[in-house]
Order: C-alpha cells, then sequence, then structure tokens
C-alpha cells in the first residue's frame, strides 16, 4: 500500500559556487518519522553540525548536508552562506533545528526550524530572524541534492499549469518551456503556479512534491511589473520553487524566500503574433530579497510529499489532491439562479442584427467610452466564439420562460443558429464563422477551418437539435448540415485515427497537419452515430480516442486545444479530451473511456488556483481590472506559453465534473464541480456590484496573475467575448437539466 509523508521545510535553489558533492552519510543520530508512515527525516551529525536526509521506500537519496542557507545582497554583490544546523534536539512529539549563519565571529541571522509528526505529516515551521542592521536584504532558504548518479533527463517534473513532464509543447521563453528546460533551470516564482507547489516523478515510481503549505503572495507594482531587476522590499511575501542543475552538480530541488528567478521576456504567443527577425533578449534575474533589520523575521512553512508506486499521472493526481486538502480553496457561494438569469438577459441584450442576420458579435468593450473593436461584427462558431452554444442557452432559458421575455430569446436562439447555417451553408467550410454586416465567409486565421471550432458548437447544436426534437420541434435542416460536415470529416480521418487541426478555407487542402486537437471532433461524432444509427461516426470517434491517448494522453498531457496557440499544452485540451472520454464511455460502456476521462479530468482540474493571491499592496485599485479583497481562488491557468495569464474558461465543465462524480463516485470531481461554479463568477458585474463595467452582466476575457506585462490583476485588455456567458451559462443550465439533484446539491451551501 502506497504510503505518503508530508514534510514541511523551508527551501532555495543552490547556487553554483555553493555546490558541494554529495557525502556519504554515517548512521543517523536522529530519526523523525509519522506514526503510521514509511517515509522520515534523518538528521546527522557530522564535523561542523547536522545535515539531513529524506528517506521513504525506493525513494533515491535526497540530502542536504547544510540545510541554514542565507543568500545576501549588498546593493551590488550577492553571496549565499550555507552552514549545517548546530542544534538538533528532540521536543516533546518533534524536533528543533537551529543555526546561527554569519561571517567569522559575527552571526547576522538565526534560524529555528521546528519539526513536528502527525499523522503520516511532518512539519516544519521556519522563522529568520535579523541579528543585526544592514545594508542591502536577504532571502533564506534550503536545497535538497538529488543522488548523482541521476540525471536530469532521468526524472519528469510537474509543475501546475507549467510543465506536465514534457517541455516540448510549453513554448521556447516560457517558465517551463524548452530554453529552460535545457539549461536545466526550472525555478518559478509561486505566483506563476495555481498552486505554490512542484513535483518529481523517478523512474522507479517514487516521487517527490514540494508545496508551500501556508502562502501570503503578497506583492507590490514594481515587484509584479518587473520594473527593476532588483527590488529589497519587505512587503514581497512570494517564494520561489522548483528544480535546477549547475553543471555537472546533482539536481537540486528547492524554495526561496522571497523568491528570485530567471525569466525570458519577448517573443510570439499565438499563432496570429506577427513574426520578427530580431534576436530575442536573453533571460534576465528578477531577484527579490528582504532588508535587514535587527529584530525583523520571515517565517513560512513548506511541506514535502513522499509517494511511491506511482506513474506520472498518479503523481499529477494525488500530489494535486493533496495540495487541494491542504490549501482547502474556500467555496464562496453565489445566488446562480440571479447570476443565470442577469446573464442570459445580457447575453440576449448583445445579439446584433443586420438586413436580417443575428448573431452574438465577437468582442465588446465592458467598460463606458470603450473602443469598438475592429472585428466587432465577426460572427463565430466554437472556442471563443460559440455563437452556436449561445444560442442554445436562449433556447434553454425560453424553455424555461413563456413570457415575453423567453419568447424573444427564443426568437434570436433561432435567428443566431439560421444566420450561421445560411452564411456557412457549403462543406467544405470556407470559415468557421463570418461577417455580420455582409453574410459572408470572413477570411481571417481567427476564423480560419479549425477542426475544434465548427466541431465544437456543431456538437453544441446537436444537443439543441435532440432537446427540440423531444419537444415535438423538429429542425431536419440543422441535421442535415451537421452531417454533412460529419460526413466530410470521417473522410479526413488519417489511418492512424488523427484529424488535422485546421484546413484551407473551401477546401479539403490541411494547412496544419498536427493531430493534437483529433478529440475535439469525438463527441460530435458519438452524438451524430445516436441521431443517424450509422455507426461509421462512432467508429471514427473511438479512432479519434485511441489516438490521442496513445499519443499523449497515458503520458497525462494534452495539447493544442486553444486554436490560435501553436500546439500548446494547455487546460482547455484536457477539458475536451475529458468531454471526448466521457462521450465515449457513455456510447461504448467501455471501462477504458472513463478512466482514461477521469486522467484528463485530473489534469484540467490541476489548473485552477487554489490559493488566493492578493493586488499589488500599492496599486490603485480604480486602475486593477482584477480588484482588491476579490479572492483568485477559482481563476484558471490559460497555457503553458501564456504563464502567469488566466481566466474562467474551465467553469463550462462544472457538469462535466458532476457527471463523472456521478459515474466514478470520487466526492472530489463534486468539489472540482463546486468551487467552479461559484468561485468562478468572481469579477462577473452583479446589480450592486458592478466594479467598473458598464452594466450587470459583463467580464473581461482575462487577468493576469504572474509576474510581467502590465503585471498582476491587469488582463490583456478590457473586452468581453461570447465565450465568457457562454462558458458561465453552460456550467449553471446544463448542471441544472442534467443533474437537477446535483444542482439542488451545488448550489447552496
Amino acid at each position: 500500500m502506497k504510503r505518503l509523508l508530508m514534510l514541511a521545510v523551508a527551501l532555495q535553489m543552490i547556487s553554483p559556487a555553493s555546490a558541494r558533492p554529495v557525502r556519504t552519510q554515517p548512521a543517523p543520530a536522529i530519526r523523525l518519522a509519522a506514526a503510521h508512515g514509511e517515509a522520515s527525516v534523518s538528521f546527522f551529525r557530522e564535523t561542523g553540525g547536522w545535515g539531513m536526509r529524506l528517506g521513504g521506500p525506493g525513494l533515491p537519496a535526497i540530502t542536504q548536508p547544510d540545510p541554514a542557507r542565507i543568500e545576501l545582497y549588498d546593493g551590488k554583490d550577492i553571496r549565499t552562506l550555507a552552514i549545517p544546523y548546530a542544534s538538533v534536539e528532540r521536543t516533546g512529539d518533534g524536533v528543533t533545528a537551529t543555526a546561527q549563519v554569519g561571517e567569522g565571529q559575527h552571526p547576522r541571522f538565526r534560524i529555528v526550524d521546528r519539526w513536528a509528526a502527525r499523522g503520516d505529516i511532518l512539519t516544519v515551521d521556519r522563522q529568520v530572524t535579523a541579528l543585526a542592521d544592514e545594508p542591502g536584504g536577504f532571502s533564506s532558504s534550503i536545497t535538497f541534492q538529488i543522488d548523482p548518479s541521476i540525471g536530469w533527463n532521468d526524472v519528469k517534473f510537474f509543475a501546475p499549469a507549467i510543465l506536465y513532464g514534457d517541455s516540448t509543447y510549453d513554448g521556447g521563453r516560457s517558465p517551463g518551456g524548452t530554453l529552460n528546460f535545457a539549461a536545466h533551470r526550472l525555478m518559478l516564482r509561486e505566483d506563476f503556479l495555481p498552486a505554490p507547489m512542484f513535483a518529481v516523478s523517478f523512474a522507479n515510481g517514487t516521487s517527490l512534491t514540494m508545496l508551500d503549505a501556508a502562502p501570503r503572495g503578497g506583492t507590490t507594482e514594481a515587484d509584479t511589473t518587473l520594473a527593476s531587476p532588483t527590488i529589497v522590499d519587505p512587503r514581497i511575501q512570494v517564494g520561489a520553487i522548483g528544480a535546477e542543475q549547475a553543471g555537472a552538480g546533482p539536481v537540486t530541488l528547492g524554495f526561496s524566500f522571497p523568491g528570485s528567478m530567471m525569466l525570458y521576456r519577448g517573443g510570439p504567443n499565438k499563432v496570429t503574433d506577427p513574426a520578427s527577425t530580431a534576436a530575442l533578449p536573453p533571460p534576465e534575474w528578477a531577484r527579490r530579497y528582504h532588508p535587514i533589520v535587527r529584530g525583523s523575521s520571515d517565517s513560512y512553512r513548506v511541506s514535502f510529499r513522499v509517494g511511491r508506486g506511482e506513474r506520472f499521472p498518479d503523481v499529477v493526481r494525488n500530489s494535486w489532491r493533496w495540495a487541494w486538502d491542504t490549501l482547502r480553496p474556500a467555496v464562496r457561494y453565489i445566488d446562480v439562479d440571479l447570476t443565470r438569469r442577469v446573464l442570459i438577459d445580457h447575453l440576449e441584450a448583445q445579439a446584433a442584427t443586420i438586413d436580417g442576420r443575428t448573431a452574438i458579435p465577437f468582442v465588446l468593450s465592458t467598460v463606458s467610452n470603450g473602443p469598438r473593436q475592429w472585428n466587432w461584427t465577426m460572427a463565430a462558431m466554437g472556442f471563443v466564439g460559440k455563437n452556436l452554444e449561445c444560442a442554445d442557452e436562449l433556447l434553454r432559458e425560453s424553455d424555461r420562460d413563456p413570457s415575453p421575455r423567453g419568447q424573444q430569446m427564443r426568437k434570436t436562439g433561432l435567428a443566431i443558429i439560421h444566420s450561421m447555417i445560411e452564411a456557412l451553408h457549403d462543406i467544405p467550410l470556407q470559415a468557421t464563422g463570418y461577417d455580420l454586416r455582409t453574410g459572408k465567409p470572413w477570411d481571417h486565421i481567427w476564423l480560419a477551418p479549425w477542426l475544434r471550432n465548427a466541431s465544437e458548437d456543431m456538437r453544441s447544436l446537436m444537443v439543441t437539435y435532440r432537446r427540440e426534437a423531444d419537444e415535438g420541434r423538429p429542425h431536419p435542416e440543422w441535421l442535415t448540415w451537421v452531417r454533412s460536415y460529419c460526413e466530410r470529416l470521417i473522410k479526413q480521418q488519417r489511418s492512424d485515427g488523427s484529424f488535422p487541426r485546421r484546413w484551407k478555407p473551401g477546401s479539403s487542402e490541411v494547412a496544419e497537419p498536427s493531430g493534437t486537437t483529433s478529440y475535439a471532433p469525438v463527441p460530435l461524432l458519438v452524438q451524430m452515430s445516436k441521431e443517424t444509427g450509422d455507426p461509421r461516426f462512432l467508429n471514427a470517434a473511438i479512432r479519434a480516442g485511441d489516438y490521442v491517448w496513445s499519443t499523449w494522453g497515458q503520458r497525462g498531457l494534452f495539447i493544442g486545444g486553444a486554436s490560435d496557440n501553436p500546439n500548446i499544452t494547455d487546460k482547455e485540451a484536457g477539458m475536451l479530451s475529458m468531454e471526448a472520454y466521457t462521450s465515449l464511455y457513455e456510447a461504448t460502456h467501455d471501462r477504458k473511456w472513463l478512466d482514461r476521462a477521469r486522467a484528463a479530468a485530473n489534469f484540467a482540474e490541476s489548473w485552477i488556483w487554489i490559493w488566493n493571491l492578493p493586488m499589488p499592496v500599492d496599486a490603485n485599485n480604480a486602475q486593477l481590472h482584477w480588484k482588491k479583497g476579490v479572492p483568485t481562488t477559482g481563476l484558471q491557468g490559460i497555457t503553458a506559453l501564456a504563464a502567469g495569464g488566466a481566466d474562467e474558461y474551465l467553469d463550462w465543465a462544472v457538469p462535466s465534473y458532476a457527471k463523472l462524480y456521478t459515474l466514478t463516485h470520487d466526492r472530489h470531481y463534486l468539489e472540482v464541480a463546486r468551487i467552479l461554479l461559484h468561485d468562478t463568477k468572481s469579477m462577473v458585474a452583479m446589480p450592486g456590484r458592478l466594479y467598473d463595467m458598464k452594466g450587470p452582466g459583463w467580464q473581461q476575457e482575462n487577468f493576469r496573475m504572474g509576474p510581467g506585462g502590465a503585471g498582476r490583476g491587469i488582463g490583456s485588455h478590457r473586452f468581453w467575448l461570447p465565450w465568457v456567458s457562454a462558458n458561465h451559462l453552460h456550467g449553471i443550465m446544463v448542471l441544472q437539466d442534467d443533474e437537477p439533484d446535483l444542482y439542488r446539491i451545488l448550489s447552496r451551501p
């Protein structure tokens, strides 16, 4: 039986200058272990003091001869002081370890680490106290060195929303991207991370996960905007966590507080970003310190989980759930019925009609006197446009409300569907959207014939078709249009089961051959097989599902969900794969699809912010997009390439996680659904709580949480796109319609 141990200890990346070989240890003098656990921390005494070793069945040697570490910055130079503990004593049911760090006969800092074992948890609370006033600043840390026989490429790393074992699909210049991985440098500020954690998976099935168990995350505008490479400020309460390897030395794991990190700035993030031949800038340090003031102190708690018998996807699942249970993200209950009504009324109000054509515009400003975008008349399917899904939601509300309000929503929803089919009636599709002003397909990369965009929204239309037919309101023209798309689609499926990611307009010529998004049409093909009784569609869906799983999913990796990103690891890939595998399970009752749906769900939920990041203490709240005092739990990272950015896209998956709970009886999925149902609506403008939006129902598309750009709490723009409301509403309405009992449970405290 697998056993876990949680250690709390303070860590920091070791500097090359202070690295030393791993020593052969004598028998441990003091060993501390959980009462029923198999993992332990041992303190061994050598000349000069006490070092440490982490232990567990099969766990490689993970040691630290010098646990007391201080990095000093004197205004010009940086140097590291590292020494063993001076004393280690049993105190009650724990251990207290101390050291005084300085140079010569002049101690400058006192470090006190208090270790305690409770059940399967070993915790150390660290306090660092300055013993003198000095110019410059300091950070404190501890590192662990992995057995030097284990190299950088012998292990897999997990950092939520940043890295899932393989950096290939994370972009070049991102924190977990190929450049940092090749440099053996994965030091991450914790405000990049949905949970401040970092895991290492070893080839023998053991693992070690670090977690800042009591994160604070305080920052300033200068810190979060990277205004200076070096800042000394006590208000910076952000740590750094991760791994690195200096030259031929051992791989080291660590946490530092406050945290420093080397970052790449600049470079393209999307396929629509202009290409440039200019040389991109080299990485830059963002070094952060606290002032050295006599009597001042830093305190923090960092935990370790030791696992065994785990494949890499198990490490992701188990370490993430441990972080969830430790951080305990709070649910901030909303009035779900009121929120639904505000959102659907707002959506109806945005519908535009030009020359008899009706659509939800592609982009609108959320603030008064905001500019009208050049492309506001784009009417798009799927991804961020979701016109057919918006129509479905308007029709759902009309079924609830027979009043003139509901009747108008029905009229609008039907008009949106009719207008889309009229504009894009030709198969192969000329585009996945059209110009509302002209009724013609819009030739732009955003509306290109992406596999995801059309497949996703046509699946929504088929759900609407079935509901309408069951109510005696048939729409055979809808089925005809979607079936013609599916017929053409299965002819485009390749021998390995994959589909191209994108085609050229109106053509079967492939524009982007990658098969990363082959999960996208699976729910549509399953639904089409059900509607027509034609097994070809289900067989194509099964082949696509097997392709995605065998190529990436079995490694715990999901790629390519965001159409405008170049085959990047992202949460939408996990969300859409979960939906694909669940639909295959319901169609075939083959248990393997349910297991795969769970793997995709575990990946997708690891992008959810489960700790609160306060806004910069010195920021002007009127200028912030994410307002002070609004918790950030429930937000999600977007892609590994756009690390530090966040949105609420995953709230679409509320009914998906609720269904997984029903199918598996795993209550954790119910808790994920609860967070996504409530906490994702924090920045929706509501009556009496408009923030700086121009009315109820508005919410801008994204916000920044990690350092860089305009800083924490500022989004890339102030615009609303249809997906914002569509996903909020899908999470509420589909849960209410498909799982009414769970809706009643989840919508109330």
